[in-house]
């Protein structure tokens, strides 16, 4: 009778439940077998496969294998849907009992883009190896932020990385869902202003000459508004390519002048002040914030090391001074609220629901309502600036085209004025 003893022990990788990693072996009539007993035992399983003869070979040691990750692969920035589509996908099948070391092996078989791709078997040749899966995704962290990492390395140490892979693609998605609806606030009323801009030229440059020889053989002075028109129309057609190179130039030195610090606080600055959009800014920047805040501390994560992640997602160099004070005053001894009560970019009700928490201790779930609540108000905010961006945006165009056909205009009816005496 042929026997299927080498099959029927199986080595493994775990973590028990004080989230230590351990190594061993099991004897079961199969994979799955294997696999609901080590579960049954309170084993978080890392990797686990058939057992070669002596052993020996089927046991991976913990922490072992320095990575060789290519540069280029650890610089990738993976589309959000990719990251998104792969944690709901790794969430499932960790939570139907399938080992991590599978599950990365299994979704690296499947349609991502090259870049990504190559981030998923780098992060399965490590975990096979030995590392923690916090540590192989910290290796990338332009595709995985720092939150990511640490909710992660939280569930593993809790034993729910299944449910906090859920808890992590909610809160991607609801972050992409909110990004979504900011763009779009902000891409109309650009596309308005760019067709003003093309509708004003082409009335200088293809409407305004007509007008200009029939205005040259006229005994008329002009008005100064025609004046002025008919000089910047010329100069368009004559040194178009001057306009050109310096609104190059100038597109250039606005971008290198935000990539300093001086200007990414001027730009800061300009989406907390600037009218009809303001509010619409602060209240994306807070409720990232106390998003952020809230799945972290919920999940486990300590206060000091949430604030430090809430920082760095905040957005706003403005807000992530705030969290960063706030961290310095908690770590001395201070009241999350304490800071809060005094800022002026946290309403005054939203500091004293947090100090409710804490005094009640459920921080967390006060986080978790005012988070929701924080994104139903951005969305009317949003809305609000939305509808109140177009009628200004159309007026500004009425004002830009009005202008110019008035002052190509004014001599015709001067012309009219000066025939009919």
């Amino acid at each position: 009778m042929t026997t299927t003893s080498s099959y029927s022990r199986f080595s493994y990788q775990a973590r028990d439940q004080r989230g230590q990693i351990v190594n061993g072996y099991v004897s079961a009539n199969s994979l799955n077998d294997a696999t609901r007993r080590l579960r049954a035992e309170g084993k978080y399983i890392v990797d686990i496969k058939p057992a070669k003869s002596g052993g020996a070979e089927g046991v991976h040691v913990a922490g072992g294998g320095e990575s060789t990750t290519n540069i280029a692969t650890k610089n990738v920035k993976a589309r959000r849907e990719e990251v998104i589509y792969f944690t709901i996908q790794l969430s499932v099948m960790v939570d139907t009992g399938m080992p991590l070391s599978d599950a990365l092996i299994s979704l690296s078989e499947q349609t991502f883009s090259d870049s990504f791709l190559g981030v998923l078997q780098q992060i399965v040749q490590d975990v096979t190896s030995g590392k923690d899966f916090s540590r192989a995704l910290e290796t990338f962290p332009r595709t995985f932020p720092k939150y990511y990492v640490s909710l992660v390395r939280a569930s593993e140490l809790s034993g729910t990385m299944g449910p906090m892979l859920r808890k992590l693609a909610d809160y991607l998605m609801s972050q992409r869902e909110t990004t979504k609806k900011v763009k779009g606030a902000l891409i109309y009323p650009s596309f308005l202003f760019v067709v003003s801009i093309a509708v004003t030229i082409f009335l200088l440059t293809g409407i305004l000459p007509k007008f200009t020889a029939i205005f040259a053989g006229r005994q008329v002075a002009l008005p100064l508004p025609t004046q002025l028109l008919m000089s910047i129309s010329d100069s368009l057609i004559v040194h178009w390519h001057l306009w050109i190179i310096a609104s190059i130039a100038s597109f250039i030195s606005a971008s290198l002048f935000i990539g300093t610090k001086s200007g990414q606080r001027t730009l800061d600055y300009l989406q907390l002040n600037i009218p009809i959009f303001n509010t619409m800014f602060h209240k994306l920047f807070l409720s990232r914030s106390l998003s952020t805040m809230g799945t972290m501390i919920s999940s486990g994560v300590p206060v000091l090391d949430s604030l430090e992640i809430v920082k760095e997602v905040a957005g706003n160099i403005y807000y992530q001074e705030l969290w960063e004070d706030v961290r310095n005053r908690v770590q001395n001894g201070s009241q999350l609220s304490d800071p809060l009560l005094r800022s002026t970019l946290v309403p005054k009700s939203v500091a004293q629901m947090i100090h409710s928490g804490e005094k009640s201790g459920e921080l967390s779930n006060v986080l978790a309502r005012l988070s929701a609540f924080m994104e139903e108000d951005l969305k009317t905010a949003i809305k609000t600036a939305t509808q109140f961006i177009e009628p200004v945006m159309i007026g500004m165009m009425g004002l830009m085209i009005g202008g110019v056909a008035v002052a190509m205009l004014m001599p015709i009816l001067t012309i009219s004025k000066v025939m009919a005496q």
